[in-house]
């Protein structure tokens, strides 16, 4: 049973008029009924408009992103549904519907969540008009790095497919901040706030650390550290809640740092607190610990 239909489909499917029009089923769209409410789903939501069965519609920008599973702030997430048509083709006009036109030419498309949608990296490229440039950097990281240096399988995109959406993405709204984030971006981060916690030293002036770098002591490994200076072996670990919450992991980070020690490396813990503000205490915790530290 499909979870969301048109109207049509409804009575040829025996389902009353009555019914369709009133309060059984949920309208996400004009001309669609769904059997529950879709408003928190924002995949569910664009499986229903697809119903409308507009073959020259493509997602696009912020729903494009929900579809590949973008790391996007909560603030991005979209309420309404964003498609876009290529020229001379005319944009839709719906409640519930954000409508771009673009140029036909550079432009991959793909299938995620089993819909037509434009590819990760033009995606990419499409946002750069609305989102920040740390965000930007946040959703490149990502892109190119997957879960690699957990897997060992690469992700499917590189940094030469960023820096083709780049080349085709022209003059649009956002260029400059799309080319400025591609220059920041890097293989290995694994989170988002590995990449926020990144950007965040090298703006206040501190080297650029390694990421999730492999620490090894008399040719055996020690641990994977989301961020390091091996040079001055100190190692920096970003904590999410589950490492208070989960007790095995909790003791999991107290044996990592013991072994980190004895192998002559200091860590440094830090967690969501530490990169709040407009200058983050991570960033002085950090500053003083690569000071203590001999080169």
């Amino acid at each position: 049973m499909l979870d969301s239909f048109t109207v049509r489909q409804g009575l040829d499917a025996g389902i009353r008029r009555g019914s369709l029009y009133g309060r059984d089923f949920s309208r996400p769209f004009r001309g669609v009924r769904s059997y529950a409410p879709v408003d928190d789903d924002h995949v569910a939501k664009c499986r229903a408009y697809s119903r409308l069965g507009r073959t020259t519609q493509i997602f696009s920008h912020h729903s494009a992103a929900m579809l590949h599973g973008f790391p996007l702030p909560l603030h991005s997430h979209p309420d309404d549904v964003h498609v876009a048509v290529f020229v001379p083709e005319k944009p839709p006009q719906m409640r519930g519907v954000v409508a771009h036109e673009l140029r036909p030419a550079g432009h991959r498309i793909v299938q995620a969540e089993g819909l037509r949608c434009f590819s990760a990296e033009d995606t990419w490229a499409q946002l750069s008009g609305s989102l920040s440039l740390g965000d930007l950097v946040i959703i490149g990281d990502w892109l190119i790095t997957g879960d690699e240096p957990y897997s060992w399988t690469p992700s499917p995109l590189s940094r030469a497919d960023l820096e083709r959406a780049l080349r085709h993405h022209g003059r649009r709204q956002g260029i400059r901040r799309l080319r400025e984030a591609l220059e920041l971006v890097r293989y290995g981060s694994l989170s988002p706030q590995e990449t926020r916690l990144r950007l965040e030293l090298m703006s206040a002036g501190l080297p650029e650390p390694a990421l999730n770098h492999r620490v090894e002591h008399g040719g055996h490994p020690v641990a994977m550290v989301d961020l390091a200076y091996p040079d001055r072996r100190l190692a920096i670990e970003y904590l999410g809640d589950h490492h208070r919450t989960d007790t095995q992991t909790y003791r999991e980070d107290i044996q990592r740092r013991e072994r980190l020690s004895a192998a002559g490396w200091a860590t440094v813990f830090l967690t969501a607190d530490d990169l709040r503000g407009p200058v983050p205490r991570a960033v002085l915790t950090v500053r003083r610990a690569f000071h203590a530290q001999s080169s």
